[in-house]
Formats: C-alpha cells, structure tokens, sequence
C-alpha cells in the first residue's frame, strides 16, 4: 500500500510539474512618453506563438506573431484582411539599434514585486542611450521558450524602427533569456511592466480567421525580389524554431 502511495504521488507530482511548465502566459507592458500619452501592450504567449492587443490601437485591431519562424500578421478586422510581414535578420539589416551593447550597474532594483538587474544601453559615442532593467524568466514565471519569443518580440520591433524613440525601448540579452522589464531614455520615454499571469490561452486568439484576405505584397516589399521562393532562412533553423 505504501509503495502505491508513493507510485501515486510520484504520478500527480508530474503532472502538476507537467502543467506548470507548459501553462501559457500574458504580460502586459505600459508604454509612456514625457507628454503623458500612454499605451498599454497585452502580450498572450503560448509556445513560440503570441498575440498583441494594444490599447488605444494601432494601425491593426491586433498582431499575431510566429517567434519561431519570424513572421507576424497584421489583423485588420473592418477590412477583414492581413499583413504578412518578415522579420529575420534576412530582411533587415544589423544595427546599433537591434545589436546593443549594454553595461551593467551596481545596484539592484524591483519592478511589479519582480526582482531584476539595471544595466546601461552604450550607444555609438560610449555614452549611455538608455537605461534598463533586466530580469530572467524564473521571477516572471516564464520557461524558457516563452522567454524566447518575447525576446523576440521586443528586438524584432527595434528591428523594424529608425530609431531607439520609434522603437518600444525594451531589451533583451543575445541568448534570449533575459528582457527588460523597465526601460526608460533621457527624452522621458518609458516601458514598464504592468502584470505576468498564467492560464491556457484560447488557441482560437492566435489563429486568423480563414475568410480573411492576406494583403500582397507581403513585407519588407523592397527585399521580396532579392530572395528566392522558398529558399530557406537562417530563422527557419530547428535552433531558431525550438
């Protein structure tokens, strides 16, 4: 009888553990500037998948992104359309902007209860751009493919902007297992995280509708000609689609 319980218990304990570590997540992030304008990011992340709902909107309803193989898609539910847009490093070339240095700072802070780690963003001249606060995905409660796609989510959209003020400010370390968790520049702009939560995402989210009509041509439009139809990519890599 004991050796059952034992047997029982070792069963339930890794199913719990199971649970826990492929739970889905939602972050939300604040973006603020020094007028005061303010939009709040909800970031659904299941797998390599996510799903971003901003509030007040953008020029989408909402954005569906494949962190594994780099594609992202634009939902426009008035015109009942999509944007395909390609984000590997492919189509976009490397820069200070999505290739930042950054030195660490000797002291310690907390975001939203959440410990993390100020560092400096060195910018061309050597001189500080920004100032962040970086945390690992233990004390957000995030496994590490969940901290790979938001990695992702945060240098894929420095990726796409001219500069640190157009971008969403945050940051994330080269082996994608740290992000920012507050970022924040001498202009007054300002990425704070909000909240981390835990649950199964309605798969139905992350998925377009099948009625609605992809947009041609797909994006980066300038780099289309230079590539080959389906020739493969350095992000559709195993490595890149863990």
């Amino acid at each position: 009888m004991l050796k059952h319980n034992k047997f029982v218990t070792a069963i339930l304990l890794t199913l719990c553990a199971a649970s826990v570590s492929y739970a889905d997540s939602t972050v939300v992030y604040q973006l603020a500037n020094k007028a005061g304008a303010k939009v709040e990011h909800t970031i659904q992340i299941s797998g390599r998948w996510l799903r971003l709902d901003s509030q007040p909107r953008g020029k989408a309803d909402y954005t569906i992104m494949d962190m594994g193989r780099m594609l992202m898609f634009e939902v426009d539910d008035k015109s009942t359309s999509y944007q395909l847009t390609r984000m590997g490093r492919l189509y976009w070339p490397q820069t200070p902007l999505n290739s930042p240095k950054f030195k660490p700072v000797a002291k310690k802070n907390a975001v939203a209860g959440i410990r993390c780690q100020p560092v400096n963003e060195i910018g061309q001249n050597k001189k500080p751009l920004a100032e962040h606060c970086m945390s690992a995905g233990g004390p957000l409660g995030l496994n590490a493919r969940e901290m790979i796609t938001l990695s992702r989510l945060f240098m894929s959209v420095r990726r796409m902007s001219d500069s640190l003020e157009n971008s969403w400010l945050g940051l994330a370390t080269p082996d994608e297992s740290q992000v920012s968790i507050l970022s924040q520049n001498s202009a007054g702009d300002k990425l704070v995280l909000k909240s981390v939560s835990h649950g199964r995402i309605d798969k139905t989210l992350l998925k377009i509708p099948v009625d609605y009509k992809r947009l041609k041509p797909d994006l980066p439009a300038q780099q289309k000609k230079q590539q080959k139809p389906e020739q493969p990519v350095k992000e559709k890599t195993m490595k890149n689609e863990k």
